[in-house]
């Protein structure tokens, strides 16, 4: 049983992935491609550690398998990286004007 403490797994969403953190009832992290919401996370306030289950649901969430979700928050999956599988997952193109 693998667990994360809860502080790594923030600093490595907002410093290293470049989500945006919203505070709310949970906080929220949502990344933007090129303009688009593409990834969006929870997580409770008072949650110190992350058991299986919360780490499956926030890779799932984050479009990454449970073990690309445990290489970002160890350090071998960087920005960069994440950002390419994100587009090459979403065939996510620049935004452009639409035609009429």
């Amino acid at each position: 049983m693998t667990t994360l403490k809860a502080r790594n797994v923030q600093r490595a969403l907002l410093h290293k992935l470049g989500f945006e953190h919203r505070s709310g009832h949970h906080g929220i992290y949502r990344l933007y491609l090129d303009g688009r919401l593409v990834a969006r996370t929870y997580m409770s306030h008072g949650q110190r550690e992350l058991s299986d289950y919360h780490i499956s649901q926030m890779a799932q969430q984050m479009r990454l398998s449970r073990q690309e979700f445990l290489d970002a928050v160890a350090c071998p999956l960087d920005q960069e990286t994440y950002h390419a599988l994100l587009r090459q997952r979403l065939e996510v193109q620049p935004c452009s004007p639409k035609a009429p």
